[in-house]
């Protein structure tokens, strides 16, 4: 049972960094010329190679804290404010571009393929998905154990990719206010697990 809660405690928080929901407008707009087969083609590529920035992360985040020379409770804080962040613009409370640049943005919308970039990064596989992948790798006191911690980046790129490859009925059926009404939900949650992040940072510097 604490294997599972662990899990879902990595997976729900990633899910919501990643944004698909979020992200759907603009793969929508960035593909507008393209068509269904070539979309679809898009999202997995996109999906894969996010999967492949994460596990990567996930599986080498021990050497980066080394290299680095950085502690844990560090990277918690440091990685609470970058989530605090995002889910301030999650909640329009901030304006945007912490994802992505304007100017990546218009590239995108000019460009024949955006499956890598930036739909794969910085999108899906942004600083705040990075972090939070190097964070819970880190996190050697929980249960969580690397393989749990890769599947629980694969099934968050798969659901990722679901929502993309239904990415036109879905915003038929929720509509643009609907959307954004997911998205300010999910911002929210994600201050929460934001501020747990800063807090148990600082519990443990005060250790």
């Amino acid at each position: 049972m604490d294997t599972l809660k662990d899990f879902v405690t990595v997976l729900v928080p990633l899910v919501i960094i990643m944004d698909p929901v979020g992200v759907l407008p603009f793969f929508l707009v960035f593909t507008q010329n393209n068509t269904h087969r070539e979309r679809l083609k898009m999202a997995a590529i996109a999906c894969v190679a996010a999967c492949i920035i994460l596990i990567f992360f996930g599986i080498t985040g021990d050497a980066v804290f080394d290299f680095f020379d950085i502690s844990l409770p560090a990277f918690q804080i440091a990685g609470g404010f970058i989530f605090f962040m995002y889910s301030l613009q999650m909640l329009h409370l901030i304006p945007g571009g912490i994802k992505s640049t304007t100017e990546e943005q218009e590239e995108g919308i000019t460009k024949e393929n955006i499956a890598l970039v930036p739909l794969a990064t910085p999108l899906l596989a942004g600083p705040g998905a990075i972090t939070s992948v190097l964070v819970w790798q880190k996190r050697t006191d929980d249960s969580l154990s690397t393989p749990l911690l890769v599947a629980a980046i694969v099934l968050a790129c798969i659901i990722s990719y679901l929502i993309l490859r239904f990415a036109e009925r879905i915003q038929r059926a929720l509509g643009v206010g609907g959307i954004r009404v997911i998205a300010r939900l999910m911002g929210l949650l994600l201050a929460v697990i934001a501020v747990e992040f800063i807090v148990s940072g600082v519990q443990e510097v005060i250790k």
